[in-house]
């Protein structure tokens, strides 16, 4: 008896320790969860406050401001300063101020200040250097997009935020603000305390009723903490418990959600799909409503012809009326509709989904188009693997196309264009691979082989030869040095031309006059391939600092049959002479279409009937077709 009793008590005394364990292990789990989820929500809005604050500075030290440095008076920037100090009260933020880097040293231009630093006289001055730059800091003037850092310095333990911005006369310069972050800490250990008693109190609630604990831990984990919905697990669980095995599943984005959020937090956005969730939920009763991800929920039905269902319900959604008043915010909503094997269901839903949101509808349900999107998707990630496999191999490889004078009948250039060399020995040209580059960002990369593959096929010949660049490839810092470092290495620069996409210029107009500046005084050409030929656009085109403008091919393309277009096509070759601009045309076929364009001021022209894209140059062939000193753009 005494033998059970102990074995008794041993049992008990082991559930007692696991039952602690799990306690402890539970409450740790939670109280870094609380820790983290509490961490993340207060250094968003620091993030937020940085960013108004910094972007907002920009609005008082701009671009004008900094061109005019070397004239700036002592009144000027005292006045900014004050500006930027009754900013940065209104925002909440420590510092607000704004930088230039005058190597080595970081130098203030314009900075607030605090009603400490009057009292001490720790005031900055105009053009002070800023002693505790760090590496972050500097880089900044380097980067194209905002940086933020936590560093501590003489004035304080901080998160910081650099935005970088050029003005039109080339000058970078940052606006960055401070914001105190010592308190934080103490803040999550209150967080942290609140976590440990109500970890603690559910514990106690858990020994009194284990039966009830263990439901409503069930009921957490398919819960959405935010808006009290199911979750993603609920509807995993609900689609593999389903007694029917077709159903109609509906995956609704709030369009504008991750936008409000940003700019209002993510109680406003917690209160947004809450209201959204609450007016489907009151229409689909008995079925559920789950948010699936931050700004996606679900609609679960398995009625007879649900998709049509999901489809009204939907499309009825009273998007003329506010979702909420204070503050008040309208949304738009696009939804995939799936219907069939619930195995399916969420896969197919997304994909219908994602077609919505490139059609610019509503809702879109999942069908024979979407299969054929669903094929097309795989087959892009075949194209990817395959574009992958040839970067790690060498398997990019360039082909030549080539350019003549349209006055002398010779070649004088040669554009450059990459092509894909499979395993199989199939050549992948640039439209099958294009958009995989595009979306996989591989841009850089395959500009920089390509880079490398010119210079090594050209730098010891007199050929003139050209290479298009993206607008990443300009917006990248390294790519920028890389391209930088090839033309100063090249011994002919004036015999490289980069070519660059006419919508990217004029979406950009600023930022891309500042860099092709810092091309052209390398010594390389820049030639602009045009998209739409509008006359408008290409006169804005030519107000920059370019070397050449060449027209589509399918503008070539209605030379025979539009007598419209042979005369846009000289009108835009005045306009190119009048400016000292060289004009190319592609396309051309034959020599009647040669003929055609005779007085229409073209200089270049490239086509089959000079000869396709090849991957060798022909010794033979460029010495009898070039002349003795190939003419650059």
């Amino acid at each position: 008896m005494n033998k059970w009793n102990f074995a008794h008590r041993t049992l008990s005394l082991t559930w007692v320790l696991v039952g602690f364990l799990t306690f402890v292990i539970s409450l740790a789990g939670y109280v870094y969860y609380t820790y983290q989820s509490s961490k993340a929500v207060i250094m968003d809005d620091i993030d937020n406050k940085l960013r108004i604050a910094a972007h907002s500075a920009n609005l008082f030290v701009g671009p004008a401001y900094h061109d005019s440095l070397t004239d700036l008076s002592t009144q000027e920037f005292k006045a900014r300063s004050e500006q930027l100090t009754k900013l940065a009260q209104s925002v909440g933020v420590e510092y607000i101020y704004a930088m230039i880097y005058d190597s080595p040293h970081v130098r203030f231009t314009a900075s607030s200040y605090t009603i400490e630093d009057v009292a001490k006289g720790h005031l900055t001055q105009f053009k002070d250097i800023y002693e505790e730059a760090t590496t972050s800091n500097k880089g900044a003037f380097r980067s194209t997009t905002e940086v933020f850092e936590i560093s501590t310095d003489k004035w304080g333990h901080f998160k910081t935020i650099f935005v970088p911005h050029i003005t039109p006369n080339g000058q970078i310069y940052l606006t960055g603000a401070d914001i105190t972050i010592s308190h934080i800490e103490s803040q999550l250990q209150d967080n942290v305390t609140q976590a440990v008693l109500s970890a603690s109190f559910f514990f106690c609630i858990a020994l009194l009723v284990a039966g009830t604990y263990i439901l409503v831990y069930r009921r957490t984990l398919t819960t959405d903490a935010r808006t009290g919905f199911a979750n993603r697990l609920a509807l995993e669980q609900d689609l593999a418990n389903a007694k029917r095995a077709h159903l109609s599943l509906a995956i609704i984005s709030i369009c504008e959600l991750e936008e409000i959020i940003s700019f209002y937090g993510a109680g406003v956005g917690d209160k947004v799909i809450q209201n959204v969730m609450r007016y489907f939920q009151n229409l689909t009763t008995p079925f559920k409503v789950y948010r699936l991800a931050t700004s996606k929920l679900v609609l679960l039905c398995d009625t007879p012809n649900g998709e049509h269902y999901l489809n009204n319900l939907i499309s009825e959604f009273p998007f003329s009326r506010p979702i909420l008043n204070e503050p008040l915010l309208y949304i738009q909503l696009k939804a995939g509709i799936a219907r069939g094997n619930k195995g399916l269901l969420l896969e197919n839903a997304f994909i219908a989904c994602r077609q919505a949101q490139q059609l610019h509808q509503t809702t879109y349900i999942y069908g024979q188009q979407t299969q054929k999107t669903k094929l097309l998707q795989e087959s892009n990630l075949a194209i990817a693997k395959t574009v992958q496999s040839a970067f790690d191999q060498h398997r990019i490889i360039p082909y030549f196309t080539p350019r003549a004078s349209i006055k002398e009948q010779k070649v004088v250039q040669y554009h450059c264009a990459p092509r894909v060399l499979t395993e199989q020995g199939v050549i992948l040209k640039s439209q099958a691979f294009g958009e995989v580059i595009k979306h996989s960002r591989l841009n850089s990369q395959l500009t920089k082989q390509m880079l490398e593959l010119c210079v090594a096929q050209f730098r010891k010949t007199n050929v003139a030869w050209s290479l298009a660049l993206t607008p990443q490839d300009l917006r990248d810092p390294q790519m920028m040095e890389c391209i930088t470092q090839a033309i100063n290495r090249y011994p002919q620069p004036n015999l490289i031309t980069f070519e660059l996409d006419e919508q990217a210029l004029i979406s950009q107009f600023n930022d891309m006059t500042a860099i092709i500046s810092i091309l052209r005084a390398k010594g390389v050409n820049i030639l602009v391939n045009s998209r739409n030929s509008g006359l408008l656009t290409i006169s804005r085109v030519l107000k920059m600092s370019i070397n050449a403008v060449k027209l589509d091919e399918k503008l070539i393309e209605q030379l025979a049959d539009n007598p419209q277009v042979k005369g846009l096509i000289k009108h835009i070759g005045e306009q190119c002479k009048n400016s000292q601009i060289a004009l190319i045309v592609s396309g051309i076929k034959c020599k009647a279409q040669l003929e055609q364009l005779a007085d229409t001021h073209i200089t270049l022209f490239e086509g089959d009937y000079i000869g396709a894209a090849a991957p060798h140059i022909k010794e033979s062939s460029t010495r009898t077709m070039l002349n003795e000193t190939p003419q650059a753009l």
